[in-house]
């Protein structure tokens, strides 16, 4: 888990001391939130293939499924110094995904312009986590989390090239899988750490 922040106060290392054996019990969830949002990126990496409607369909309900799971599993951790950050990420996640699925803006620009704005915030509040858990194990996958995001974003806003081989549901489903990724390295980091 890192070493606990030196303070003049033994009261702040009693509190980080709690809040580590706390989060140590609970990195099942962290494990959880990692496979369920490493599945929904292959989902969404994989129907777009089959159906070009299926895309924003499905890219707009894995969100919203990747976007509860981390609401409800950052209620699990709420001692968590990520948590706020993480209930804002899965909210961006849920407000994102119910646009994409009602398709409100017709057309494949407006959806994928939708679809990087997304993916631009989910970038931007991952970032933000890593660097509220900095002093943990393993922070950094939140910030390679977030970076991908953003490199996604940027691919879709700017259509850069292979935008065009690769759907946005596709682009969106990669950035879910490293994002499902880092919850699950976080958890194995969490479980080998001394409680």
């Amino acid at each position: 888990m890192g070493q606990p922040p030196m303070s003049g106060s033994s009261g702040e290392g009693v509190d980080y001391e709690r809040r580590a054996k706390s989060l140590h019990s609970r990195w099942g969830w962290f494990l959880a939130l990692g496979i369920v949002m490493a599945l929904a990126g292959a989902l969404a990496v994989t129907l777009p293939a089959i159906s070009k409607f299926a895309a924003s369909v499905v890219l707009g309900a894995v969100l919203v499924l990747a976007g509860v799971v981390k609401m409800v599993q950052s209620l699990q951790v709420k001692e968590w110094n990520g948590f706020i950050w993480q209930e804002l990420t899965g909210a961006v996640e849920v407000v994102g995904g119910i646009l994409i699925y009602f398709n409100p803006l017709k057309g494949a620009l407006a959806i994928t312009l939708l679809i990087a704005l997304v993916l631009l915030v989910q970038g931007i509040l991952q970032i933000a986590l890593a660097a509220v858990v900095r002093k943990q194990d393993g922070w950094h996958w939140f910030a390679i989390s977030g970076l991908v995001a953003l490199a996604a974003s940027a691919a879709l806003a700017l259509k850069l090239p292979h935008t065009s081989t690769f759907s946005s549901g596709t682009i969106a489903g990669l950035s879910l899988l490293v994002a499902g990724g880092a919850y699950v390295a976080i958890a194995l980091t969490i479980s080998r750490a001394r409680p």
